[in-house]
């Protein structure tokens, strides 16, 4: 049977592999509701990432991931590490992600 860890934004606990897809998979939902292409990939017993590519521009592309911090914290993730947004902030981390990501030509 596996276990399921369930997080809270002030828990210290890793997220598993399914608690990680999960918050990887509500990300790219409301990226997707925003019109753009978003894919969760993930192996078995990883914690994965989200591959988001700009509609209008697909070199401005990413793949985000979930990661933690010095103080045991979990955020999303840039794939060159800097934060984008606490797991538990999908708005915001989707916000972000659109801005930076975003071009002009929208």
């Amino acid at each position: 049977m596996k276990e399921v860890i369930s997080m809270s934004s002030d828990s210290l606990a890793e997220p598993g592999p399914l608690d990680s897809r999960q918050r990887l998979e509500a990300l790219a939902e409301r990226l997707r509701a925003e019109g753009w292409y978003a894919q969760v990939a993930a192996a078995d017993g990883r914690l994965g990432l989200v591959r988001v590519v700009n509609p209008a521009a697909p070199p401005l592309n990413d793949d985000i991931r979930i990661g933690v911090d010095g103080a045991g914290l979990w955020w999303f993730r840039w794939s060159f590490g800097d934060r984008i947004a606490h797991v538990d902030n999908v708005d915001i981390a989707a916000a972000r992600i659109i801005q930076v990501l975003g071009c002009p030509c929208r």
